[in-house]
Formats: C-alpha cells, structure tokens, sequence
C-alpha cells in the first residue's frame, strides 16, 4: 500500500469514528412539523473530536484551531437551514445559525453527561456536508512569509504523530497546503525577490479558496492580500469532507469538495 494511501485512511479513521463509537443510545421518536428528523450522530462523538485536539501538545496547535465547517448540497445553502440541533432535555440547540457556516458547538459537564443525539431536518435529495478545518490564528496584517507557512504546517505533522506515534505516522504523507481564502473584492499575490505576482483577483461575491503551496515559491516569499483574509486554513493530508447521514449508516459518507482548486 502506497505511504499517501495509508495516512489517508489512518487520519480519516480517527475522525469517522469519534462520531460513530459514542454508546449506543436508546430509540426515541421525535414529532416535527413537515419533514422528518434524522439522528446523525451523538454529543459525546463531536466532543471527542475537540477534546482530542485540544490534547495535543502546544508545539502541534499553537497557531491552529479546529472548526468544523458546513454546506448543504447540491444547491450549498447555509446549513442553518438543515436544522442541525442537539436534541436536549432542556430544549433543542441549533448548531449552525444564520449565515455562519462555522458549527457552533457548546462544551459542558453536563451536555456530555446527558449526551443528546444530533438531528437534522432535510429531504432525502439534500445533505449537509461537513470539512474537517484546521484554522490559522486571525493575521494583524494580511499577509504571511513561506517560513510562516512552513510552521503552520509543521504543527500538523506534529499533530499527526501525536495521533499515531511515531512509527506510523511515517506512513502517513505530510501536509504540504494552505488554503487561503481570498475575501470578495480582494488581490492575493505572492512577492519573491521584490517582483509582485498575481495570483487571485476575485472579483466575486464569496471568499474565493485558492489552494496554496508555499514550497512551490522561494524562500522569503511574501503572500499579501489587499483584504484581510477570510481564513487561511491547512490542508489536512487526507479527504476532509463527510457526510452527515442517518445514524444506522456509516455515520459519515465522502462527497466530492466544493472547492476553486487553483494550484499554483
């Protein structure tokens, strides 16, 4: 089995299963107007994802925060409108709102120890899908070095064998990417040796995601942006897209990106 192929299964395992190993819980029937409510995972298995990232050592996540990040499909709604909530005792709590597209999930002692399940509310053609996103600290400036870039980076590959020791995370392939999402109206250019080049004119009315390879550019290259970013994310070395499903499905299903793949 190829290195790139054996990382990829071992990083996507750890994430599928936080949200498919939680107990298993008792069947409950939920009465909802119009379309029905399905159970698509467990407070207990989103909580493991977080308290797991928080775990790592400073060196592997000083500089990052992890964020789950969603979009309905085909037609890539807010996910505000699938109605993802945790179904608590205390009443249901929304985990998307508005047109933040950031999951907002809530940590405490007692949500965990109740553990409510995780519903949604949408018709069989349409699913939320979720991305796995590592999220660079907010710049004072809009721009960054490539040796910035490159210790972003590197506290990925720490957290990587933080999760799978040393010996294996050999096997598992390095993250070599940002992506760097260009705000509406903005320029994105890279400078080496004092020469500007254009690399995003996004003359749109969304953040354009321009996936970046600072190992492509030389040393001392500077990446600016006449905007601030909307964020700058690093690529995960794996597919970062899941599928919220029915719970007695996999849990979670691949589905391809909605992503400006534009390498440089």
């Amino acid at each position: 089995m190829r290195k790139a192929s054996i990382g990829t299964v071992l990083f996507a395992a750890l994430v599928l299963m936080s949200f498919s190993a939680a107990p298993a819980q008792t069947t409950e029937t939920v009465t909802v107007t119009g379309q029905h409510a399905m159970r698509v995972g467990s407070y207990k298995g989103i909580h493991w994802v977080y308290d797991r990232f928080d775990r790592l050592p400073e060196s592997a996540r000083k500089d990052l925060s992890l964020h789950f990040l969603g979009d309905i499909l085909p037609d890539h709604a807010v996910p505000s409108e699938a109605h993802v909530v945790l179904h608590a005792k205390g009443g249901d709590i929304p985990l998307f709102v508005g047109q933040d597209r950031d999951m907002h999930f809530p940590r405490s002692d007692a949500l965990l120890a109740e553990n409510p399940p995780v519903l949604l509310t949408l018709p069989p053609d349409r699913k939320v899908q979720l991305e796995l996103a590592i999220e660079v600290a907010p710049l004072p400036t809009p721009s960054f070095t490539k040796e910035q870039a490159g210790v972003w980076m590197g506290e990925i590959n720490a957290a990587i064998r933080d999760f799978f020791g040393v010996i294996l995370a050999f096997l598992a392939p390095d993250a070599h990417r940002l992506k760097v999402d260009v705000a509406p109206g903005a320029r994105f250019e890279a400078v080496e040796n004092g020469t500007a080049r254009l690399l995003v004119d996004n003359q749109g009315a969304v953040s354009y995601t321009f996936i970046l390879r600072p190992q492509d550019y030389q040393d001392g290259t500077v990446f600016r942006s006449d905007r601030p970013f909307s964020m700058i994310r690093v690529k995960v070395p794996t597919n970062e897209f899941f599928t919220l499903k029915r719970k007695n499905d996999a849990g979670f299903d691949r589905w391809p990106a909605r992503t400006h793949h534009a390498e440089p």
